[in-house]
Parts: C-alpha cells; sequence; structure tokens
C-alpha cells in the first residue's frame, strides 16, 4: 500500500524548486500522493525546520513518509539519512533536520545512510537524492533497503534547553506567521514543576496561561501546539511589545 509524502523545504514558491521535488517522486511513481507541509522555513534555518517537521509529525500521526529538506550544506561530505520513528519515516540531510524527531522518539527508531546518485546536481539534492528516495520509501521499499545502517544521525544541541540554577535556558527557535516566539523549551523539559516566570533580556512574564486569549496586555507565555513555551501577545507579533526576537536567550524560572 502506498504512503503519502510530505515536503518540508525551505524552497519558497518564486522558483521552480518545490515543484520539483513533486515532479521527481513522480518520475518514481506516477500514482504516489503528494502534500506540500511547508516550504516556508527561513532559508537555512535548521532548527525552524526541525520543529516544523515535529509539529507535522504530531498532524501526521502514522503511514506517511517526510521529505524534508533544509540544507546549507548541500553537495557537501554530509550524509543523506532516512530514520524511521514508529510507523512515520523521513528522507532528509544530516545535519539536525531529524532533531526533535529522533530524540522524542517514544516507540521504536532506526536511520540508514542514503547513497547518492553520481549523477546528482550538487546544489539541488531535494530533487535528485531525497525526493527520489521518498518516493521509493512511499511505494512500499524498505528503509534497511534504502542504505547502510547508521545509529548517530545529528542531533542538534541548541535544540534543547538546558538546566540552569532553578529553571531552564533556552531561546527563540521559531518565529511563527503570527509572530509568536516559540522556543526551545519543551513541556517535556518542565514536568510536573510549576512555571513561576518566563524571561528575556529587556522583559519577562509571570506563569503561564492556557489560551492567546488570556493574554490581556504585553507579553505572555503558554504551552503551544506542539509542546513548546512560547511567548505571544494577543492581536499582535509579539516583538511590537517588547517580546523576544529569533535567537534571543529566554529563561524559565520553576517554583
Amino acid at each position: 500500500m502506498r504512503q503519502p509524502i510530505v515536503f518540508i523545504t525551505d524552497y519558497g514558491r518564486d522558483d521552480a524548486y518545490a515543484a520539483s521535488l513533486t515532479g521527481a517522486a513522480w518520475r518514481v511513481d506516477p500514482h504516489v500522493i503528494c502534500f506540500d507541509g511547508t516550504h516556508g522555513i527561513p532559508p537555512g534555518d535548521v532548527l525552524a525546520g526541525a520543529y516544523q517537521l515535529k509539529a507535522l509529525a504530531l498532524a501526521f500521526s502514522e503511514g506517511v513518509v517526510f521529505c524534508a529538506v533544509v540544507d546549507p550544506g548541500v553537495g557537501t561530505d554530509r550524509r543523506a539519512i532516512a530514520v524511521e520513528v514508529g510507523r512515520i519515516r523521513c528522507v532528509a540531510p544530516d545535519n539536525g533536520l531529524i532533531s526533535y524527531l529522533w530524540q522524542e522518539a517514544a516507540t521504536f527508531r532506526s536511520a540508514v545512510a542514503l547513497d547518492i546518485p553520481l549523477d546528482a546536481a550538487p546544489t539541488f539534492h531535494g530533487r535528485d537524492v531525497f525526493a527520489p528516495a521518498a518516493a521509493q520509501l512511499a511505494s512500499g521499499g524498505r528503509l534497511e533497503a534504502a542504505g547502510e545502517p547508521i545509529d548517530d544521525p545529528i542531533v542538534l544541541s541548541d535544540a534543547f534547553a538546558e538546566r540552569a540554577g532553578t529553571g531552564l535556558s533556552g531561546r527563540v527557535g521559531v518565529v511563527d506567521h503570527f509572530g509568536n516566539a516559540i522556543t526551545t523549551v519543551r513541556n517535556a523539559d518542565i514536568g510536573t514543576a510549576t512555571v513561576r516566570s518566563v524571561s528575556w533580556r529587556g522583559g519577562a512574564c509571570a506563569g503561564l496561561v492556557t489560551t492567546y486569549a488570556e493574554i490581556v496586555q504585553g507579553a505572555g507565555a503558554l504551552i503551544g501546539s506542539a509542546g513548546h513555551v512560547e511567548i505571544a501577545a494577543r492581536g499582535a507579533p509579539v516583538a511590537m511589545v517588547g517580546g523576544p526576537k529569533l535567537g534571543d536567550a529566554v529563561f524559565v524560572e520553576l517554583a
């Protein structure tokens, strides 16, 4: 039984790159179904890609193949990989793009290094390596037949919060379409503790709210739908009310 392919890239929509992935997949199997998860990752932003891959994996809980391509090292000696986590499979460059998918796996996980065809364009592995590999998996191919087994895919250390004194130290990893500052501090890191405050250079807010509507004035913090602490404002980008910007350090104080 075929599985759909979901694309996640930083290609945008102004060029032929995004649609070329579908064309490359259809050259392998013209009957495979292709979906666009997003092509709006900021160019070269691997951490943002890792977050969006995680968010989409939560929506497509099983039976899909992700083709994730945010690849500033395209054509270099970085590996091309395919991973299987539960019933989700993903092809991606080995640069940390699968960080959350791999690290948060609650079940079986495995990975292989893909072969890179000799005729692959060194500037477009999305078309010539990843989309065809995704199509082969989506058409019923086995992960173990796609390449050599590996057990050390790259995981970004700065994708995760660190314990620091009485709290958790992280940073803003993603600013979404609404201007919400999504941090690398996860609900899983907080556990059963109570959040006393969330602070950044030049600002802070007390505790957590549950919904955006509870933020009456200024910035507020809450747990977003992908399980990360977000700093948001009601009806406006949080940066407009003194909230943190992309890359800013954030500290979550725990009671």
